[in-house]
């Protein structure tokens, strides 16, 4: 008897676990990760403000299938913080599942493929956005993550060293300023020791042509890395722009392909709600392209748009399906990396798709 009733809790436990969608590319996913030293005074929320490492997730493809159990999504200390900070009940996060690997072996035969520098959002966990993340890593990129130590909410380093993340007061003059110059620097320092990284790894990674993308703050400091010289093209996930390509002269151009995907409000025409945008797009000479999603809002540029099918309204997200503003963020990120990092065209990135009425194409050219 007890048997059989431990047998129909732990069936109902399962039936109420919700997996994320899996990605559509012939690959599975793993991950590794990895801690980068890196010594940074000028970091505004480490203590004494010096930082001296950050968290690098490295997602890329395996042949290897996953066996046993889906794995929790979250960390259990990363959703316990996620979810009175977001009002969603005890527990809520906890369903969720992956199919994601650890340490999978490699696949050897997708070398050329660039890797792709992902950044997530001011105090966001770059876990919040692994659905896109591992919808590129299936289709063959390397996809790196960056997390900060003390701005994202929680972060457990390889050994088992563990940071909680400090109250942020976005309002709090040059705070996100300085947090997007700190992005900067890890950036910048991250590509410069991934070729060591990746030797001592034995990895076919490739650590001299780099896609940059994030969503938020991580978006805006893609585009503000866009000079360095590995960075071969930039996509900012509904970011406002910030640093030097905010400056509304010829210092904002960044003369490689610049791909902004944004919120219904982030249009050409509604100069009010992030200017940023239509000054930094006055200023670019190269290949330039802006689209609007109809009825998204901020969050519905991370998981948090999945989230929202199962759990409470979230004042940040929107209306959309969240299914499928997942299927038109991950179409297009993928479509402009396969364009400018492949050469691959797609018609997407030529105008409004038909299939997709959500999408508006905005000719900042015109």
């Amino acid at each position: 008897m007890r048997a059989a009733v431990a047998c129909a809790i732990l069936q109902e436990c399962l039936a109420q676990t919700i997996a994320l969608p899996p990605p559509t590319g012939k690959y599975y996913i793993s991950v590794s990760k990895h801690t980068i030293e890196n010594y940074n005074p000028n970091d505004p929320l480490a203590p004494n403000n010096i930082s001296t490492e950050f968290l690098a997730t490295i997602y890329y493809p395996t042949f290897q299938k996953p066996v046993g159990p889906p794995q929790p999504y979250l960390e259990p200390e990363l959703a316990a913080r996620l979810e009175p900070l977001l009002n969603y009940n005890a527990s809520f996060l906890s369903t969720f599942t992956s199919t994601i690997q650890q340490n999978a072996p490699f696949v050897y035969d997708v070398k050329s493929a660039p890797t792709l520098l992902f950044g997530p959002g001011g105090s966001a966990p770059s876990v919040l956005n692994s659905i896109v993340i591992s919808e590129m890593a299936s289709h063959g990129y390397t996809v790196v993550a960056l997390d900060h130590p003390f701005e994202q909410p929680f972060i457990r380093y390889p050994n088992g060293t563990a940071v909680m993340g400090v109250d942020i007061d976005f309002a709090a003059p040059g705070l996100i300023e300085a947090l997007y110059n700190t992005r900067l620097v890890d950036n910048a320092a991250f590509m410069e020791y991934f070729p060591k990284l990746t030797h001592t790894l034995g990895a076919p990674f490739n650590t001299t042509h780099f896609g940059l993308f994030g969503f938020s703050l991580g978006g805006a400091a893609a585009i503000g890395s866009a000079h360095n010289d590995h960075v071969v093209s930039v996509l900012n996930l509904d970011g406002a722009v910030w640093g030097v390509p905010a400056l509304n002269n010829s210092q904002a151009g960044r003369a490689k392909p610049v791909f902004l995907l944004g919120n219904e409000n982030h249009t050409t025409e509604n100069y009010m709600y992030d200017p940023s945008w239509q000054s930094f797009l006055r200023w670019q000479t190269g290949y330039s392209r802006l689209f609007t999603i109809k009825g998204s809002m901020h969050l519905d540029f991370s998981d948090l748009t999945f989230w929202k099918i199962f759990g409470p309204p979230n004042p940040l997200a929107g209306r959309v399906d969240g299914s499928l503003q997942l299927n038109i963020v991950t179409a297009y990120v993928k479509a402009f990396f396969d364009f400018t990092l492949l050469g691959q065209d797609s018609p997407l990135l030529d105008g409004s798709p038909p299939e997709w009425p959500e999408v508006t194409f905005h000719d900042h050219t015109a």
